[in-house]
Order: C-alpha cells, then sequence, then structure tokens
C-alpha cells in the first residue's frame, strides 16, 4: 500500500473513531434523559396516589389539579416514543429495547385511561352519583391506575440498566477496534514514512551521482551541452559550449539568457554573417527555434571557416537542452569531394563525349546512333541510310592502313558536307557508315541523299601519287513512330545494302515491301528454327555418289535441309545464315550428324551397304569450340564411314596450326577428310599438301563447261594428274550428262555426283532407290 493510501485509511478510521465515540456519547445522554423521566413519571404517581389516599371523594379542584398532573405523565410517556427517530428506534431495539418501548406503550394507554376518569370526576354532579360512577368508585379505579402506572416505571428500570450497559459495552467495543486498526493503520504507516525517507535518501544519494556523472559526461564530451530553465536561462554548460558559442567562452555564465548569449555572440564577430546584419541575423535565429517549439537541428557556420551543428530540444517540464557539435572537418571534407564529384564528372562528360565519338573520322559511333536511334524512333518517322564501301580491303592490302584511313576520313567529310542541321553521320564499323536523317525525313529524301553521296564517294581519290579505288553501297529504309523497332529499321536497311551490294555494288536500294516479306519470313523462321530442332524438321538430304568405272554407288553427301510444314523443303541457304546468327550451328550440325548415323544404320540392318558418307562443313566451323566434342558423341562408331569436306580450305593458310590441329584431331578419331570446291580459287595445292585429305572434289563451275571447253577439259585433267601425283582421289560434282560422265572417266576420275545420276533425295527415296524401286537411272 502506498503512502497517500496509508494516510487516506489513517484519516478514515480517525473518523470512524470519533463518529463512535460521539455516537455513543449521544445515546448515554440520551438513555440518562431516560432515567431521569423515568423518575419524574414514578415521582409523579406516587404523588397522585397520596392525593387519591387523602381525598376519598376527589372535588372538582383537586380533580383539576390531578388533570394537570395527568397531561404532565402523558407528555413524559410520549416523549419516551416520540423522541426516537426510526434510525435510533432500529438501534434500540437492536440493543433489546423492545419490552421498555412496549411498556411506554402501555403506560401511554393507561395514562389515556386515568385521564379519562379524571375527566369524568370534574363534572359537576360527580359526587352525587353512585355506584360505578360514583366518587368512591371512581377514586378507586383511579388509584388502580395510577398504581399500574407506578409499577410500569419500576419495571421499565431493568430494561434502563440492560441498555445503558449494551450501549456502554458497544462504545467500549468499537473503540477498542478503532483504536487497534488506528494503531495497526499507523504502524504500517510509520514503516512507509521509514521506507520513503530512506528511498529518498537513496533518490538523493543517486541524484547527486547522476549529477557527478553527467558533470564528468559535459567536461569529457567533444560537444558542447548546456541546460536551459524554462525561462531560457543558462542553469549549467561545459567548457566546449562557451567555445562554440561566444568568441570569448569566459563571458557566457550561468544565467544569461539564449537571446542574451546569441546577441553578445554576433556583436562579438562569432558567426559568419553572410551579409545581414547581427540584429538580423539573431532576429532570424530566435524566430526559427521559436516556430520549431524548440526542437530543432541547425547547421551554423562561425567565422574562420568553422561550421557547427546546434541542437535544441525541450524537454516535458520546460527545460531546453542544448548541444552543440563541431563539424568543421567534415563540411571542408564533404566540399573538397564535391569539388573532386564536379571534376569527376566534367572529366566523365568529356569522356562520355568521346565515348560517343570514332576517334579516327571524329563522327558518331554505334553507341551514339544506337542511343539517337532509339530516342527518334520513339517520337518520331525515321530515315536511315546504311553505306558499305566497296573494295576496301584491297585498299588496306594494296596501299596499307594509312591509305585506308585517308579514304574513311575523305568519305565522313563527303558525309558531312552532305548532310544537313540534324542528320547524324556516324561511322559504325571498319568500313560500314549510317546517315541518321532528321526527323521529318521521307523515304525518297533519303534516297536522295544517299545517291548525292554515292555520286560524291565515286569520284576519283588519289593517296600520294596512287589512285584509291573504291566505291560504295546504300541501303536506305524508314520507319514510323510504333512500326518497328530500332533494331528493325537497321536490319531492314542492312536488307536493302545487302541487295544493293547482289545487283552489282555503287548502287542505292531502297527497303521495299518485297524485302520485308523476306525479312519477316526470315523473322518468322528464326522464330521457329528451335522449335524445327527439337521437333526434326531439320532433316538430312542425300546426294549420291557413284564410282566412275562401274557407275555404282560408292557413297553419299548429306546435305541439310529443312521439311517446313508450311513452306515445303527449305535448302540451306534459306536457313544456315539464321543457324549461325542464333547461335545454333552446333544443335544443327548435331541433328545432321545423329540422324545421317541412325539412317546410316538402318540401312545397314537392311544389307545396303553405303560405302562412304560425307558432310559439308567450313574450316572456321571446325575451330568452333564444342565442335569435335559434338562429332564424338554424335558419331559414335564406324567413323571410317563417314568424311568430312571442308570448305574454302584456303583458311587452312590463314588459319595455320589451329585448322590443322582440328583436322588432325578428326582423322585420330577414325574420319575421312575431304577438300571441297578444288579449283574454284578457294581451295590452293599448299592446303592440299598441308591437310593431307583421302580426296578432292572439283568445283562445279570447272565441271559444268565440259564438252564445250577444252579449257576446262585440259584443268580437269591437269587437277586429276595432281591427285594421282599426291594419292588422292577426284571427286566431280556437277556431272549432269552422260557425256560428261564417260569423259570424265576417261580423263580418270574416281568419282562421279551429279544430277544426272541422281538429285538430293529424302531418306524415305533413297532407301527405295537402293531397294531397287527407282529405276530412273536403269539405262545403265
Amino acid at each position: 500500500m502506498r503512502l497517500g493510501q496509508t494516510l487516506a485509511l489513517f484519516a478514515l478510521i480517525l473518523v470512524i473513531l470519533t463518529g463512535i465515540s460521539f455516537l455513543g456519547y449521544h445515546y448515554l445522554r440520551l438513555a440518562s434523559e431516560y432515567r431521569a423521566r423515568n423518575l419524574t413519571h414514578y415521582a409523579s404517581m406516587h404523588e397522585i396516589l397520596e392525593m387519591l389516599e387523602a381525598n376519598p371523594v376527589v372535588h372538582p379542584e383537586a380533580a383539576l389539579t390531578l388533570q394537570d398532573m395527568m397531561e404532565d405523565v402523558d407528555t413524559q410517556v410520549h416523549w419516551c416514543i416520540e423522541n426516537l427517530s426510526d434510525l435510533e428506534r432500529r438501534a434500540f431495539l437492536v440493543m433489546g429495547a423492545a419490552p421498555a418501548l412496549n411498556l411506554c406503550e402501555a403506560a401511554i394507554h393507561h395514562t389515556h385511561e386515568a385521564q379519562a376518569l379524571a375527566a369524568k370526576m370534574l363534572e359537576p354532579d360527580a359526587v352525587l352519583k353512585v355506584g360505578a360512577e360514583g366518587p368512591f368508585s371512581l377514586n378507586l379505579q383511579l388509584s388502580q391506575l395510577i398504581d399500574s402506572l407506578q409499577q410500569m416505571s419500576l419495571d421499565f428500570r431493568p430494561h434502563l440498566d440492560l441498555i445503558e450497559a449494551r450501549l456502554v459495552r458497544v462504545v467500549e467495543a468499537g473503540t477498542a477496534l478503532a483504536s487497534f486498526c488506528l494503531a495497526l493503520v499507523f504502524v504500517v504507516l510509520s514503516r512507509q514514512m521509514v521506507r520513503s525517507w530512506r528511498m529518498q535518501e537513496e533518490q538523493t544519494r543517486q541524484l547527486n551521482r547522476m549529477s557527478q556523472r553527467v558533470s564528468a559526461a559535459m567536461g569529457a564530451s567533444s560537444d558542447g551541452f548546456a541546460i536551459f530553465d524554462e525561462q531560457n536561462r543558462l542553469v549549467v554548460c561545459n567548457e566546449t559550449y562557451r567555445e562554440l558559442s561566444h568568441a570569448k567562452p569566459e563571458e557566457v555564465q550561468p544565467g544569461m539568457t539564449l537571446e542574451d548569449i546569441l546577441q553578445l555572440a554576433v556583436h562579438a564577430g562569432h558567426y559568419a554573417l553572410h551579409g545581414q546584419t547581427p540584429e538580423d541575423y539573431a532576429e532570424n535565429y530566435n524566430r526559427r527555434i521559436e516556430t520549431s517549439g524548440f526542437r530543432t537541428e541547425t547547421q551554423l557556420e562561425l567565422s574562420g571557416d568553422r561550421h557547427i551543428i546546434s541542437r535544441v530540444n525541450e524537454t516535458d517540464f520546460g527545460d531546453k537542452v542544448v548541444t552543440r557539435s563541431e563539424i568543421t572537418g567534415l563540411v571542408r571534407s564533404e566540399r573538397d569531394q564535391r569539388h573532386v564529384a564536379e571534376a569527376l564528372q566534367e572529366a566523365k562528360d568529356r569522356v562520355e563525349e568521346q565515348s560517343l565519338r570514332d576517334p579516327l573520322t571524329k563522327l558518331a559511333n554505334r553507341r551514339k546512333l544506337d542511343r539517337d536511334l532509339a530516342e527518334r524512333i520513339a517520337t518520331d518517322m525515321v530515315t536511315l541510310v546504311r553505306i558499305d564501301l566497296d573494295r576496301f580491303k584491297k585498299i588496306n592490302d594494296i596501299l596499307g592502313h594509312e591509305a585506308g584511313d585517308y579514304v574513311l576520313c575523305h568519305v565522313a567529310d563527303v558525309l558531312r558536307k552532305h548532310t544537313k542541321v540534324g542528320d547524324l553521320p556516324a561511322r559504325v564499323g571498319g568500313d560500314e557508315f549510317v546517315i541518321l536523317c532528321q526527323p521529318g525525313t521521307t523515304l525518297k529524301q533519303g534516297e536522295v541523299l544517299a545517291k548525292r553521296v554515292l555520286a560524291a564517294v565515286l569520284k576519283p581519290l588519289n593517296w600520294g601519287n596512287k589512285r584509291c579505288n573504291f566505291g560504295a553501297s546504300f541501303g536506305v529504309a524508314c520507319g514510323s513512330v510504333g512500326e518497328m523497332t530500332a533494331s528493325e529499321l537497321l536490319s531492314n536497311a542492312d536488307a536493302a545494302l545487302y541487295r544493293a551490294k547482289a545487283s552489282g555494288r555503287a548502287t542505292v536500294e531502297v527497303f521495299t515491301s518485297e524485302m520485308r516479306a523476306e525479312a519477316l519470313a526470315e523473322r518468322a523462321l528464326a522464330d521457329r528454327m528451335l522449335h524445327a530442332l527439337e521437333v526434326g524438321e531439320i532433316v538430312p538430304f542425300y546426294h549420291t555418289q557413284h564410282d566412275a568405272r562401274t557407275w555404282e554407288l560408292s557413297g553419299v553427301e548429306v546435305l541439310a535441309r529443312w521439311d517446313h510444314p508450311e513452306l515445303g523443303i527449305l535448302p540451306p541457304v534459306k536457313f544456315l545464315g539464321i543457324a549461325k546468327q542464333l547461335g545454333l550451328e552446333a544443335e544443327l550440325d548435331g541433328c545432321i550428324f545423329e540422324t545421317a548415323v541412325q539412317q546410316m544404320t538402318e540401312l545397314r540392318d537392311r544389307s545396303i551397304h553405303v560405302p562412304r558418307v560425307a558432310f559439308n562443313v567450313s574450316a572456321p566451323r571446325i575451330m568452333e569450340p564444342g565442335f569435335l566434342e559434338t562429332v564424338r558423341k554424335r558419331i559414335p562408331e564406324n567413323r571410317g564411314n563417314f568424311c568430312f569436306e571442308i570448305l574454302e580450305s584456303i583458311s587452312c593458310e590463314e588459319e595455320g596450326d589451329a585448322l590443322i590441329f582440328c583436322i588432325d584431331s578428326l582423322k585420330e578419331m577414325g574420319f575421312l577428310i575431304d577438300v571441297d570446291d578444288f579449283g574454284s580459287g578457294h581451295a590452293s595445292i599448299n592446303g592440299v599438301l598441308n591437310i593431307e585429305p583421302d580426296a578432292i572434289k572439283i568445283d562445279r563451275n570447272i565441271i559444268f563447261p565440259l564438252g564445250e571447253s577444252e579449257r576446262a577439259q585440259r584443268m580437269v585433267a591437269s587437277i586429276v594428274d595432281l591427285a594421282q601425283s599426291l594419292d588422292v582421289k577426284v571427286i566431280a560434282e556437277g556431272v549432269d550428262t552422260l557425256d560428261k560422265a564417260r569423259l570424265l572417266r576417261q580423263i580418270g576420275c574416281d568419282v562421279l555426283q551429279g544430277f544426272y545420276f541422281s538429285k538430293p533425295r529424302s531418306f524415305a527415296e533413297l532407301k527405295l532407290n537402293l531397294l531397287g524401286v527407282d529405276q530412273d537411272r536403269s539405262a545403265l
């Protein structure tokens, strides 16, 4: 129980004790009054009896006296009943006063009867009456009633004594109980007061200790610390606060207000005012603090390029806690870092600008083009001119790279001269340029610009005393907002450029709906390519090879075809480039390899022997990572029956040891190696010597003129002689007539291949042919 509650209980018990005392006194006094009236009643009855005894015949004068005395008695008896309140009556009944009160009721009744007899005695002829109404009879009746009343007075006294005794016991018990409770509460109160004194003593000691700690912390703190009371007067502060608040720290003393300290410090030159008057500075600072409700944090600059953070916080009791931290080092460091960041940003901007420029021609580069193209095509119609220089590689190879750089800079100057403000000429590759025309340029205007630039590029250009012979091909495309992406627009311009190169170079081609259809078709094929590989739409076709002497089957060349569900059988030219762009060459090769091996195994199980199966592959493809592993997994056995025809074998001279290593690895696995397109200029004698193939295949362009050109016949004979000297077989492809077949057999070719014997066919057709169903060449 808390001290306040104990004190309240103490007061309550004291009030109860006092109430009991006063109540007991009151009832004892009331009992005394009853006793006194009882004595008076008894004395009156005795006096009336003596009067009746002295006057057997009561005359009217005596009767009148008796009546007055009876009224006094009646008043005494009624007082005993009517003087009590309901609460007092109940209390008296509880203490056993019921018999006494009943006596009082009976006394009132008898008194009324006595008064009635006394009234009869006052009648004028009362003394003359005889019998029951005679004076003697009335005297006797009245004496009996008075005697009864007197006896009632005597009987009332024991009851009164009992009530008084009980009242005394109740008062004594109540007083004792209240006194005991009061003593108990006093003991508890004393213990709590002792505990409170000890607690107060401990709190005082803790407060002193805390005060010492705060004082020690304030003295040791590197920050300024001060406490102001509710009237903003300084109570305590440390030395750091004085140093950060005034140019003369000793002038900051307890009792000064915040405003006083600020005014003195401002006039003493402690703060950097930056053009403000001292009064305005102090007023603005004070207003800022008051507006924030004395809860604010402010960065202030002091004189001498010093900086502080001032924090003001108000407690629940109205005191203000002010701290000041010096941040001069931090501010100066941030300022230095900001200067460095600005310098870095300027350098970054310069680098960014340089990164958007081609260092040689000073034109925009691909990055700049891609960014501007993406921005423009999102809001405007965009026309793009794609430029690729013709025969530029020969200038580098013959005249040197300096001449090549000169040509590139010349072309850049031409582009600058013939483009307008808003056009963006850019160099995007070695000899590739793009003009991003200004917004609103139509496709026709782009074509005119391209032709104007082409005419300027075709003008003679000398490097020293050497003529630089080169040209340029142009592709023009246009795209509207939302019609296509930047990548698609570039692809369209590329398609037009490729058409220009295919048309003979040094021309301008505009992207048309036909090209768009071709591009969409190619895109559709690209979208389906992976699915085609998964479901087996990429299938091998077989072109038979025949022994030149017996014309029997000596092998097949495996050619990739796409069995498209809608477009039918597609030749490699339609999808090999797409596979390369999508990085699916390995998957395509693996699919062809695995399917061909399975189908050849099926033929072998049917006792149909195909002596040799040849796959076409380019030298760069052989050297790609993973190719050798793909071949090893997809053709696990009977590798001596499989051959790789290497296209563009000139690469063996350019690639050197890398290609020779890969070819040797194929040979070590057991595969045969042929050199394809021999005599076309792609393959060379040196390449044949380096590769050491099992056979060379004469290019079909040399075979086609046979029978009509003696030069072609001599060339074939020379190749055959060379092959025989190297102990290498000769395969002739493009054999389309019987006369050519016979002539090639006569010259000495070992194997013949061409449409005369068969066209490339599916496996099902090949199987039927080999089973004897196909009789197309039965005449042989």
